[in-house]
């Protein structure tokens, strides 16, 4: 119910900050419908230490290079809700300690950007860059949004006082389907299921993981865990460490 109402805010936001933003009937750049596409994320090299150091390099990974869209943009009025423009030709729109995905396609030469979310930024627009680099216009058929670059986004929660960490769980954990886990050793959990992924808080404990993530408010989510001959089973799901 919470991450309901968390929705429908961002949804008004955007519909608010988009009207204020105005519209160009001019441009000549036609708009694409949304798709529910996925992709995997960019795999970088990962050890099994489960040192929450590892999992901050994983994330800010994507997001390096000299390309100035690289990086986390916000669309100026809307506070609650960040965008990551990637190296790997993903998007992604932040809010809390999740992230979802969308695929993204640059052209440096036409100053042309396509990115596929469902919310906010959709379609196909041309771009314009301030000097400074800190200010972004993307113009489409019927409508002017303009973002302004933001520090790297961090999707890391303040880690828990005390928590019950069960060792044979740490470290970075793969399924078949490429569904990723992440368990370090003071209390943070990191999960991608390839259309979004999400950092918490956790504590485990006799088959049992309690996590708490943030999407506009805090979440709760409860798993149940087992490992059998090196494997992570996680409700249900098998998972190696990698």
């Amino acid at each position: 119910m919470k991450k309901f109402v968390s929705i429908l805010t961002v949804v008004l936001l955007f519909s608010s900050a988009l009207f204020l933003n105005g519209c160009d009937s001019n441009n000549k750049t036609q708009s694409v419908k949304s798709t529910d596409k996925t992709t995997d994320k960019a795999q970088t090299s990962a050890s099994k230490k489960g040192s929450v150091s590892e999992l901050k390099s994983y994330l800010l990974e994507p997001v390096k290079g000299e390309n100035p869209l690289y990086g986390t943009w916000k669309i100026k009025g809307v506070d609650v809700v960040s965008f990551i423009f990637r190296n790997d030709n993903l998007a992604q729109m932040v809010m809390g300690t999740e992230a979802d995905f969308a695929s993204l396609s640059v052209d440096d030469k036409n100053k042309t950007l396509s990115v596929s979310f469902v919310l906010g930024l959709n379609g196909d627009y041309s771009y314009k860059l301030s000097k400074d680099k800190k200010e972004l216009t993307l113009t489409s058929k019927d409508k002017k949004i303009k973002l302004i670059k933001q520090k790297d986004y961090n999707l890391i929660p303040k880690a828990p006082k005390k928590p019950e960490i069960d060792s044979k769980i740490l470290g970075w954990w793969k399924s078949e389907d490429k569904q990723i886990y992440f368990f370090s050793d003071n209390g943070i959990m990191y999960s991608n299921n390839i259309s979004m992924e999400t950092c918490y808080s956790y504590n485990a404990k006799n088959g049992k993981i309690n996590a708490i993530y943030n999407y506009g408010g805090d979440v709760k989510i409860s798993l149940d865990y087992s490992c059998k001959k090196g494997n992570l089973i996680i409700n249900g799901t098998k998972f190696k460490q990698f």
